[in-house]
Order: structure tokens, then sequence, then C-alpha cells
């Protein structure tokens, strides 16, 4: 494979894991015909390794339609590609994470607006165990509440 262009385009986490798991296949339909070609070790464990780590994040359960649809939530909002790329890779939930991921976020935007955007990742791309990360998010919230003093 030849890079023709480097830097032509950012690769969500989600077209990666696509594009991996293509690729296994291609890899053993030419197993199948011709037994006796081999592949680089490196190769196979880089994939192997990279596919196991997106399957485990919010990549594996997105789809091109919430894609498309975070995006056009998005297009108002004025945040740089990179900012947009990180926050559909991460499936942001928190403040935090949104001030880690936008450069400048208090002079950008405001804490409502902060709420607004995290409201939309969370409609845009929503995901089966939400409710399950919720209710534990709630449970350790609560135990981390401090304890009223003894007198």
């Amino acid at each position: 494979m030849e890079v023709l262009q480097p830097r032509a385009a950012m690769l969500s986490n989600y077209e990666v894991l696509n594009l991996l798991r293509e690729q296994a296949d291609e890899q053993k339909q030419y197993l199948a015909i011709n037994p006796t070609m081999h592949f680089p070790e490196n190769l196979a464990t880089v994939q192997f390794e990279v596919t196991g780590y997106l399957e485990k994040g919010p990549c594996s359960t997105q789809t091109p339609e919430q894609i498309e649809a975070f995006l056009t939530a998005l297009d108002h909002w004025k945040l740089t590609k990179a900012e947009k790329l990180q926050i559909l890779n991460l499936r942001t939930k928190s403040m935090v994470e949104l001030h880690l991921i936008i450069e400048e976020c208090e002079e950008r935007f405001t804490e409502e607006q902060l709420e607004e955007l995290l409201q939309i990742v969370q409609q845009t791309l929503s995901r089966d165990d939400d409710m399950e990360m919720v209710e534990q998010n709630r449970r350790v919230d609560g135990e981390l509440e401090e304890e009223p003093m003894e007198e």
C-alpha cells in the first residue's frame, strides 16, 4: 500500500475499525484461495491489537446514520474538525472531557452551550448500555458524597 496524499483526511475510530475488518476479510479470502500465502506477522499483530482496542470503545456500536446525525447537529457549532472527531471518537460524556478536547473552551462557549453539546452527543450517539453507565455513575457519585460529621 502506498500513501498518495498524506494527511488528506482524518479518519474516525469507526472508519478505522471498518477498514480493519474489511482487510481481515480480504486476507481470509486470499488465504482460502492460496493457503501458502503469508502476510507479515507484524501486520497481523497490529491489526489484531487495534481491532481489539476499538471493539471495546464507543465506535463499536456506532452506525453511519448516528455519525451523520451527530455531524449534522454540530453544523452550527464553531468546532474544529479535530475537536468534532475527538468528541465523536471518545463519545464525550462529561464537562471535564469537553474542556480537555475543546481548545479555549471557557472563552468560546458558555456552560449552557456545553450542556447542550453533551445532550447532542447523548442523543445522536446513544448506546444500549447508556442507562447502565448512568446508573453506575450515580452509584459512584453517591459513594463519594461526604457523609455528615458526627458530633
